[in-house]
């Protein structure tokens, strides 16, 4: 019993799949404990929103296995591939960790409906408690945040940055998901926030 992925057309081929997942999983940071109740944290945030802080924090103080996107980005574009694999592998690196009992922080926009699918596919055949959280400072953060951002290999520059985010603001519109939590990285008690958080997951696990 596996997840059913969706191969999305790219210029990884499959022969060069095990390798990238091999050098992305160098990078993770294994939990030394495993929950009792296994989890998953699903965020939805725009670029710029904070998702990355957040999810880093949670998944630090709750042992959770951190499984990154963007990181998963980053190294397909240092082994000159697109990007269009990259959701597969962090599917795929998800799946084997919950088999191993590990509980996922996902640092990723899961927004979008072949996102949800994954992520019901989780609850459905693992059992994974799923807990969505809303990433949503003001636009006046993000975009500030966006145009004084040290850019390194994701955006070209600020302008390219704030584009990206503008292309993206519809996808967050008119949100239906089951929060239970709404975060805003541009206040001062981010941390207060994060404990408000862990101490709900601990009260619903």
């Amino acid at each position: 019993m596996t997840i059913q992925i969706i191969k999305n057309k790219s210029n990884l081929p499959d022969n060069e799949m095990g390798r990238i997942m091999a050098e992305y999983e160098l990078k993770l940071e294994i939990p030394k404990e495993k929950l009792e109740r296994q989890i998953m944290i699903c965020p939805v945030g725009i670029i710029g929103a904070g998702k990355t802080t957040v999810i880093k924090s949670l998944s630090k103080k709750l042992n959770l296995l951190c499984i990154s996107t963007d990181g998963i980005r980053e190294l397909l574009k240092e082994n000159n591939y697109d990007y269009e694999r990259a959701k597969e592998i962090a599917v795929r690196l998800a799946e084997k960790y919950i088999k191993k009992n590990f509980s996922i922080g996902l640092n990723t926009d899961c927004v979008s409906e072949e996102s949800q699918r994954y992520i019901r596919q989780f609850k459905d055949k693992y059992n994974v408690k799923v807990f969505w959280i809303h990433i949503n400072p003001p636009e006046e953060f993000i975009i500030n945040k966006l145009r004084n951002y040290k850019h390194t290999w994701l955006f070209k520059n600020a302008e390219h940055a704030v584009g990206a985010y503008k292309r993206r603001k519809a996808a967050h519109k008119n949100l239906n998901f089951p929060f239970i939590y709404t975060f805003d990285p541009s206040r001062d008690d981010l941390e207060n926030q994060i404990d408000e958080v862990i101490s709900i997951i601990k009260k619903n696990k």
